[in-house]
């Protein structure tokens, strides 16, 4: 699963950069304390191989130190030559040794490590973890009801600004449009609400609770849409999110199987002749204290 999984990451890195509202990322930096002489301190949860901090940390400017919290050691593992390739690309000056990583900006300086974390579970070490602010990328879709009441119960004892990006609402809209989509949707909707390691998941309704969560203990709340926007440039993705879907859809609702399979064959002949677009629905959401 983890060599699957970090080709979706790597597969779904271009969609999120363009997704992502750039306007809440700058107002998540100029929330941060910062102070003579210190780099920032960042948390970045469930971060994969560092998609999410790589897309930032341009953005936040200044000395970072970020940590990379993640359930998958391998993943963990990654973040190095996935650092390493992005740091090239970009021109960055980049050492790496001891499973740290410090990267040159300019006059910058940013640090990352990677730390195996379950989120689940490993509360008192997740409360230890130094931080100014703290990010996460499509993670809270997976979590449950009452972690992230307690996640939110953190943020408010610390003061802790979040930046959560890529949260899917459960939009999904096909084009062109099919009879059998209410059942794929109906389907692929129920298997969002299961356990995903948390609990029940909260699916498609995660930004609004996540949102809600946070304003009712006195959080300033930002939103901004960050739908992908998918078609024949993007098959590789397309040809993922179609197979996931319909594979989760069927296991969600056996009885409907039949009518799955056809709607997933008719969607592959869309995708080939390169007719086949997307809209996935996702939210970034901004949380400052007061």
């Amino acid at each position: 699963m983890t060599g699957f999984a970090r080709e979706w990451l790597k597969l779904r890195e271009g969609a999120d950069l363009a997704a992502r509202d750039p306007g809440l990322a700058r107002r998540f930096a100029a929330s941060l304390r910062r102070e003579p002489d210190r780099a920032l301190h960042l948390v970045d949860l469930g971060a994969g191989t560092g998609a999410n901090c790589r897309a930032l940390m341009p953005r936040l400017g200044g000395d970072q130190d970020w940590l990379l919290v993640d359930i998958d050691a391998d993943l963990v593992a990654a973040q190095l030559d996935a650092m390493t390739f992005w740091a090239r690309r970009q021109g960055y000056p980049i050492q790496a040794g001891g499973g740290h990583i410090r990267i040159s900006a300019g006059s910058a300086r940013w640090h990352i490590a990677g730390r195996v974390l379950d989120l689940a579970r490993d509360w008192e070490a997740l409360e230890a973890i130094p931080a100014d602010g703290v990010t996460a990328s499509a993670l809270f879709d997976l979590v449950s009801a009452a972690w992230l009441a307690r996640f939110a119960d953190w943020l408010e004892r610390h003061r802790l600004p979040l930046l959560a990006v890529l949260t899917v609402d459960g939009r999904r809209c096909w084009d062109p449009p099919l009879a059998q989509d209410e059942a794929a949707a109906a389907g692929f909707q129920r298997h969002q609400g299961g356990d995903k390691g948390f609990g029940p998941a909260l699916g498609g309704n995660a930004p609004q609770i996540l949102a809600q969560a946070l304003a009712a203990r006195g959080f300033a709340i930002d939103e901004a849409a960050s739908d992908w926007h998918l078609d024949a440039r993007d098959r590789a993705l397309l040809d993922e999110l179609l197979g996931g879907e319909a594979q989760a859809a069927s296991a969600a609702l056996p009885q409907d199987r039949e009518t799955l399979a056809a709607w997933e064959t008719r969607r592959r002949e869309l995708l080939k002749d390169g007719r086949l677009k997307l809209i996935v629905g996702h939210r970034d959401v901004l949380a400052l204290p007061g």
